[in-house]
């Protein structure tokens, strides 16, 4: 049994249709690795981004939908880390894992 313990920057490009804002996501993850494979429901999180100042440079977004679009963002990158350092293959992936 190990314990992988990661941080990483994500971004998300937020497409606002007349401007274009990248949001950097702070993203601190671990889980747990046995007989070299990749524990599921091990797998916890951290994030941290700007959300104040979003919401206040952009006072129409809502804060529930923004947290829901970061959110995504986070399990897409995630997904991707494990599939690109072999944790998970693309026949057991899912499109959501938290």
């Amino acid at each position: 049994m190990v314990w992988m313990v990661e941080k990483k920057v994500f971004y998300h490009i937020f497409d606002l249709g007349f401007e274009s804002v990248t949001i950097p996501i702070r993203v601190k993850f671990e889980f747990e690795v046995r007989d070299r494979a990749f524990i599921p429901e091990s797998l916890s999180f951290d994030h941290l981004f700007n959300k104040e100042a979003l919401l206040k440079r952009f006072p129409n977004l809502k804060s529930a939908r923004l947290e829901q679009i970061i959110f995504e963002t986070v399990n897409r990158q995630l997904i991707n880390y494990l599939l690109e350092n072999g944790y998970i293959s693309e026949k057991t992936c899912t499109d959501e894992i938290l």
